[in-house]
C-alpha cells in the first residue's frame, strides 16, 4: 500500500483539492499530484471547472519537455522514459491521476 497526501493548488483564483502520492519502481521514483473542482457547467475559464496534474521525477531516466505552437507559446508537454521500471512508474502515476480526478468530478446533470 502507498500513502496518499492531500493538498491544494490555486488555479486562476479557484482552489483545487489535490491528491498526491509517490510511485517507486526499482530505481525509478515519481511524484504525482492531481485534482479537480469537477464540472462547473461552463466551457471557459470564467465559468468552468479547474483541473490540475503534476508529475515530478525524483530518480529515473525521464525526459520532460514543452511542446510549442507555431507562435512559440507552450501548448503541451512531452514525456518520455526509458526502461521497464519507467514504463511501470508512468503507468501507475497516470492511473493514480485518472482515479483522483475521476473520483472528484461530478456531472452537472446529477
Amino acid at each position: 500500500m502507498y500513502a496518499i497526501d492531500e493538498g491544494l493548488q490555486k488555479i486562476n483564483g479557484e482552489m483545487v483539492e489535490t491528491f498526491h502520492r509517490e510511485v517507486i519502481e526499482g530505481n525509478t521514483d515519481l511524484e504525482v499530484e492531481a485534482g479537480t473542482t469537477g464540472y462547473k457547467g461552463g466551457c471557459c475559464r470564467n465559468a468552468g471547472g479547474r483541473t490540475y496534474l503534476s508529475l515530478l521525477c525524483l530518480s529515473g531516466d525521464f525526459f520532460f519537455g514543452p511542446i510549442k505552437d507555431d507562435d512559440g507559446n507552450i501548448a503541451g508537454v512531452t514525456i518520455a522514459c526509458c526502461g521497464d521500471e519507467g514504463l511501470n512508474a508512468i503507468m501507475k502515476a497516470l492511473e493514480f491521476a485518472h482515479e483522483a480526478i475521476d473520483d472528484q468530478r461530478c456531472d452537472v446533470d446529477d
